[in-house]
């Protein structure tokens, strides 16, 4: 028994069956999180859009908090049961996300002060989102 242990410890031809994953790739597009994200985002910017170039009821710019709110309470239940590698890959992507938002955002404030125009600060949210939703992807395409 000892010997068979060892062998399968120290052999290099094979992988342990442990450290094998039944996930894939394209599952990963396929969790709440990440659809919610999608969804969230583009709710946004559709709103933000009717809202600019429509006449629609004031109301109707509440409609993104739903999706944005089932986002956060679906990424909180799942970060609770993520394993290392995708508690990572949600790490990096919220990173990635936060960075270029930051970089929008200044750009936006720069724009602003040089008086230039007027930039979308309402939209910035969904423009994070779905920031969030292609760091996402690049980060789990990358770890596959």
């Amino acid at each position: 028994m000892l010997d068979i242990l060892s062998n399968m410890l120290y052999s290099v031809d094979e992988v342990p069956k442990v450290m094998t994953t039944n996930r894939t790739f394209p599952s990963r597009f396929t969790r709440p999180v990440f659809l919610w994200a999608v969804a969230a985002a583009l709710t946004e910017i559709l709103v933000t859009w009717l809202m600019v170039h429509r006449q629609v009821p004031r109301w109707l710019g509440l409609l993104p908090v739903l999706p944005f709110m089932i986002f956060f309470a679906a990424m909180v239940r799942s970060v609770l049961k993520m394993d290392e590698m995708q508690k990572r890959i949600c790490l990096e992507s919220a990173s990635i996300a936060f960075l270029l938002t930051l970089i929008i955002t200044a750009f936006f404030g720069g724009i602003e002060q040089a008086g230039i125009g007027r930039p979308p600060w309402e939209e910035v949210g969904g423009f994070m989102m779905l920031l969030w939703a292609g760091a996402y992807a690049v980060s789990a395409w990358r770890y596959r």
